[in-house]
């Protein structure tokens, strides 16, 4: 049984049709692109599955259960977007703290879970510094601890390197690349061929189809090359 299903997908935004009778599915602990220029459907469909967007028609299944009416906070998924929305006059503990708090979380778990979130992040050290005093990829690897906070098995990235030089966009894709590795189920939206070229799996979009649906060969070079590495 597929982690991810998408069945018979309609999105209309009035009279404009954005998602036009799309299925698709994805396997646990897949690292999958969904790649395409803008305005031809992929972050739409991203933020249906993450549910800050509702579809006109069909079905969306999660670990074997319907989420089509779920409220985002009920699906357990981490969604990291292009602005990384970070609270300025927090520093980055309090940053990752927030949501953990309003979803009442006792301080000393919440301690546990930034913890471990720091490191998986390569923020360790850096809990008391403010958005300003950060670069870019450093604010997205905040935005990206805040999300790993819920420990969720299910991690979404809406163009996660759109704001990034391209040094900095490696070292977003390298973290993703490690956690997919420790087995999260990791799906990336960009209109980038670099970036896909970090997962693999990619799904390419237009004028809300899918038009290609094919493994990176060039990921699994790459891996090897890390595992030589290693």
């Amino acid at each position: 049984m597929a982690y991810i299903s998408f069945e018979q997908i309609e999105k209309y935004y009035g009279s404009q049709h954005v998602l036009k009778n799309l299925s698709l599915s994805v396997d646990k602990g897949e690292f999958v692109t969904l790649l395409g220029p803008s305005g031809c459907g992929k972050s739409t469909l991203l933020r249906c599955l993450a549910g800050l967007e509702s579809i006109s028609s069909g079905r969306i299944l999660l670990d074997g259960e319907e989420i089509t009416h779920v409220p985002p906070r009920q699906r357990n998924v981490g969604m990291i977007f292009q602005q990384y929305s970070l609270f300025p006059t927090m520093n980055v503990y309090n940053n990752i703290a927030f949501g953990l708090k309003i979803q009442g979380v006792s301080k000393e778990e919440a301690r546990l879970r930034i913890a471990e979130a720091l490191k998986m992040a390569d923020l360790a050290g850096s809990e008391n510094k403010y958005p300003s005093q950060l670069s870019g990829g450093e604010q997205q690897r905040v935005a990206i601890a805040r999300a790993l906070a819920n420990d969720p098995p299910l991690i979404l990235a809406d163009e996660p390197t759109g704001n990034l030089d391209t040094a900095s966009s490696i070292e977003i894709m390298e973290l993703f690349s490690e956690l997919h590795r420790e087995g999260a189920t990791v799906v990336v939206v960009t209109h980038e061929e670099d970036i896909a070229s970090f997962t693999h799996r990619i799904i390419r979009f237009r004028d809300g189809q899918i038009i290609s649906d094919e493994k990176n060969e060039a990921w699994k070079c790459r891996e090897g090359r890390k595992a030589d590495a290693d």
